[in-house]
């Protein structure tokens, strides 16, 4: 008896070993490492320099795989020596000093309000579920000096922060995209009410947006006017923004649709967002949202002529010659 237990034992260890790896195969074929086994360079230049054209982003390449799951253990807020307090949610954690606890309960409201817009003109909105379980972090600062303080431990970065009212910290690797963190700069924020929940909408549009390309198959750059005028067009929704004389001669003289950016910060925001609110009054809701789905995955040439049969310089004309209608 005693030795049929034995064997009777060790068939049971080896049962349930087959029946793990079983699991762990079936767990494991569709993750995203196999997505993203191949990016090519090109990309991954771009993922890394993304943060040199724009102020409210900073994005890099991770060549190893993040273990599962992506939960928010590790996050810097979670350290009791920050002092941060949490506020924390199925699908969000706030992080902030206690000066900050009212902003923070005004803050996660407008953090899910973001979510059905986001879902209607991105495509979609990604949950926890969608992240290995991660749930968004946003840190709210007090002030400059505890903003740039917080981008320290969070990036390498030597971004110039003087100016950022809030910003995207990503990245993208063989195990997907990751959200390091979004952060809002008190400096800006927490005082108008409106021009915080538009911050807030404006970097959840870029969590969703770049976590919504496929960098295994995408190979290329996107202008800054694609990445953030569609983040002004989601913030601001209804609204339309609106240029002097001068301005609006700066953007017919020197913007070029296929350019990486534009000269002036004017033009990259509100110029970006003026491009979308004329792709919805030319083309209609339906064909904007297609031409960000193509963005997704083609070149920008094959985005645009696959929404409005037309070229990149032809839209670039179009936009221009509507310009006047922009004008305050």
């Amino acid at each position: 008896m005693k030795r049929f237990g034995v064997i009777a034992g060790i068939l049971l260890v080896f049962l349930i070993s087959a029946f793990s790896l079983v699991v762990i195969y079936d767990k494991g074929k569709d993750q995203k490492p196999l997505r993203y086994a191949d990016i090519p360079q090109e990309t991954i230049d771009w993922i890394n320099n993304i943060g040199d054209e724009t102020n409210d982003i900073i994005s890099s390449f991770n060549p190893t795989p993040r273990p599962t799951p992506w939960d928010n253990d590790d996050d810097i807020g979670q350290d009791p020596e920050t002092g941060l307090k949490t506020l924390e949610d199925e699908y969000f954690i706030f992080y902030f000093p206690e000066s900050l606890k009212k902003a923070a309960y005004q803050c996660q409201p407008m953090a899910h309000q973001a979510i059905p817009r986001i879902e209607e003109i991105v495509g979609k909105y990604y949950y926890p579920s969608d992240m290995n379980g991660r749930k968004v972090p946003i840190y709210l600062s007090t002030d400059q000096q505890s903003f740039e303080q917080l981008m320290s431990k969070m990036t390498s970065s030597s971004n110039d922060y003087e100016n950022v009212a809030g910003i995207t910290v990503w990245e993208v690797g063989l195990s997907g995209f990751y959200l390091k963190c979004i952060a809002l700069n008190g400096k800006y924020c927490f005082r108008d009410k409106k021009y915080t929940k538009h911050v807030m909408w404006h970097e959840l549009t870029h969590y969703c947006y770049y976590a919504s390309i496929d960098y295994g198959q995408y190979n290329g750059r996107l202008p800054m006017w694609v990445t953030e005028g569609i983040a002004e067009y989601v913030g601001y929704p209804g609204e339309r923004p609106s240029f002097s004389n001068d301005q609006i001669q700066e953007m017919r003289q020197g913007c070029d649709f296929s350019a990486p950016h534009f000269k002036y910060v004017h033009e990259v925001y509100q110029g970006g967002h003026s491009i979308y609110c004329f792709m919805e009054d030319r083309y209609r809701l339906p064909a904007l949202k297609q031409f960000l789905k193509g963005t997704y995955s083609e070149p920008l040439a094959t985005a645009v002529q696959q929404a409005f049969s037309v070229s990149v310089r032809q839209l670039e004309n179009e936009w221009k010659a509507n310009l006047d209608k922009f004008e305050r």
